[in-house]
């Protein structure tokens, strides 16, 4: 298959990231990466089922969506497979969905810092180890 192939739909590999494509314009394409089981779940993910993810050409079956659109270079993508309309559909609603979720947050965190009031804090990065939370210094020190 050829880059002039690639359409809405295609599954592409680009560098060691797969991609659905929603849609091909000249020189780029926008697509939604596809992750891996392991990663945590994202509000924007969207479950593939095994027939789709064999349909599109894929060998692992334990990977789902992530509707944020990505652009790519057409020249740094290779086509592998494509997915049914039905499979692109909902890609291509949860990305919409997505992308006004963001547009929002944008807006409200440009209304809050316009208000004249002073930034927040930053909020401090904690992590879940053995059921007790942790900051990263505390993490750090633990572990040496």
């Amino acid at each position: 298959m050829e880059k002039c192939d690639i359409s809405s739909g295609s599954v592409v590999l680009s560098g060691r990231q797969t991609f659905i494509v929603l849609r091909k314009k000249s020189d780029l394409i926008v697509g939604c990466p596809l992750v891996y089981e392991g990663e945590p779940l994202h509000r924007a993910d969207v479950a593939l089922e095994w027939h789709e993810l064999v349909d599109a050409g894929l060998s692992r079956l334990d990977v789902r969506c992530r509707s944020i659109p990505c652009q790519r270079p057409v020249l740094s993508v290779r086509m592998i497979g494509q997915v049914a309309p039905e499979t692109l559909a909902r890609v291509a609603v949860r990305a919409e969905r997505e992308q006004a979720q963001r547009n929002v947050e944008t807006q409200a965190r440009k209304g809050t810092c316009q208000s004249g009031r002073s930034r927040p804090k930053p909020v401090r990065t904690f992590w879940l180890e053995g059921g007790m939370m942790m900051s990263r210094r505390e993490a750090a020190l633990r572990a040496g």
